[in-house]
C-alpha cells in the first residue's frame, strides 16, 4: 500500500513560530509573492468562472517571471490543480495561518 503524502497546506496555522518559518523557506516564491498570486487569481476569478486549469495563477508566474514548474508542482501536491481549486484549498488555509493585517 502506498504511502499518502501529506498536503503541506494543511493546519498551517498550526504550526509555531520556527515551524512556520521552515514552511515559508521551503515555498518555491515568498509569502509576498504568494499572496499577490492569490489576489492575482481572485481578481480574474471575479470577472471569469474557472475553467478547471490554472490559466490565472500561470498568466501571473509569467507576468512575474516566476519558476512555474515548481510552483505549480507545489499547487498540486496540496489540492490547487486549477485556480478556483487553489483558491478553496490553499489560500483558504493560507489566511488561516496569515489573517491579513
Amino acid at each position: 500500500m502506498a504511502i499518502l503524502r501529506k498536503r503541506q497546506i494543511e493546519n498551517l496555522h498550526q504550526l509555531s513560530g520556527e515551524e512556520l518559518g521552515e514552511f515559508l523557506a521551503s515555498l518555491p516564491i515568498t509569502k509576498e509573492e504568494m499572496e499577490a498570486m492569490f489576489e492575482f487569481i481572485e481578481d480574474e476569478l471575479y470577472e471569469t468562472e474557472c475553467d478547471d486549469t490554472a490559466k490565472f495563477a500561470m498568466q501571473f508566474m509569467l507576468n512575474e517571471n516566476l519558476p512555474f514548474p515548481k510552483i505549480l508542482a507545489w499547487l498540486n501536491a496540496n489540492g490547487g490543480h486549477c485556480d478556483c481549486k487553489i483558491m478553496q484549498n490553499i489560500e483558504c488555509e493560507w489566511r488561516k495561518a496569515f489573517p491579513e493585517d
